[in-house]
């Protein structure tokens, strides 16, 4: 009967010395995580039955997510957007999903004390009919966009039935550990929401710009119409040679020096939407999704949660959702 009561109390004991230990960064890691609706995201000029439908597709996604994914040492802060113009041909929404870690407070004299970090570097963006990416695209002509196409860093490529986007360095580059977006689009019969613009096309866009400049301003013409001569000397190619997608340097926009190849350092491809892409169905329908895992690495729970997280994205059962 002894032995019992002495198992009891070092069993007591015990349990204590694991209730009373200092807060560590490694217990939180293995702490169970939880879920947190954040704030109701706005819906600009939505009409009523499509945010009904849309709010339904993103309620789909959470829980494809949310059943297939438990978070560790961390509370998921989820939210929605939703927006549109009556000119789209199908409306922008989003899912998005915060990752805000538990930390260890040392402002308290409780050393077992810990808190839900504020603000994270570490996100997922699942976004119906919208790429978020250097300019805006949308179901939708270029009526609102001052330059007259958009711009890719990288064209994409088809991996596993789905388009990789790119990855990139965001924020602070010179960090050791960097925080890096990581693109996906989910399309239909293998098509993209949007086409390049050739090359005559962008230096048509671009002698117009610098003639109406010029015109505005006679003061610029001695210094803007070399640019014009080698636009209008390029424009002499074959048909061929233009058209080729439109490759441009960043700091050529205002100027003309020629075209690079793809892949030079500061450099970016001339898209346009496709508004070909777009089926007949209800403005609410999802067409494609942009998918965005945007990770601070270096951080165990920023990269655990992460890596789970892309294992419950679906994207076929994503791909699935679409035209419906």
């Amino acid at each position: 009967m002894k032995t019992i009561f002495l198992c009891i109390a070092m069993v007591t004991m015990m349990d204590f010395s694991l209730i009373a230990q200092d807060c560590t960064k490694e217990a939180l890691r293995k702490q169970p995580g939880t879920w947190k609706a954040g704030v109701k995201g706005s819906a600009y000029h939505v009409n009523p039955t499509d945010l009904t439908r849309e709010k339904a597709v993103l309620a789909g996604i959470h829980k494809m997510v949310s059943t297939n994914y438990k978070p560790l040492g961390c509370e998921i802060t989820y939210a929605n957007v939703f927006s549109t113009e009556p000119y789209f041909l199908a409306d922008p929404y989003q899912y998005a999903m915060y990752i805000m870690r538990f930390l260890c407070d040392p402002a308290s004299s409780d050393k077992t004390k810990s808190y839900v970090d504020v603000s994270t570097p570490t996100t997922v963006n699942i976004t119906a009919n919208t790429i978020y990416h250097l300019n805006t695209l949308y179901a939708s002509d270029l009526r609102d966009d001052p330059r007259g196409y958009l711009k890719l860093r990288v064209k994409p490529v088809k991996m596993d039935g789905f388009y990789f986007l790119g990855e990139e360095v965001v924020g602070d580059s010179h960090l050791e550990n960097k925080i890096k977006e990581y693109r996906w689009l989910i399309t239909y019969d293998d098509k993209l929401p949007f086409s390049y613009v050739t090359r005559k096309e962008y230096l048509l866009i671009l002698k117009k710009r610098l003639e109406k400049r010029i015109a505005e301003s006679s003061s610029e013409e001695k210094y803007l119409k070399p640019y014009l001569i080698k636009i209008d000397d390029f424009m002499k190619k074959s048909e061929a040679e233009l058209a080729m997608p439109a490759i441009c340097r960043w700091n050529d926009e205002e100027q003309f020096e020629g075209f690079v190849d793809e892949g030079t350092k500061g450099s970016f491809i001339a898209i346009k939407p496709n508004l070909e892409y777009y089926k007949k169905v209800p403005r609410s329908s999802p067409q494609f999704f942009s998918v965005v895992y945007k990770i601070s690495h270096g951080d165990p729970v920023f990269e655990d949660n992460m890596a789970a997280i892309r294992k419950a994205v679906d994207f076929k059962a994503l791909q699935n959702m679409l035209g419906k």
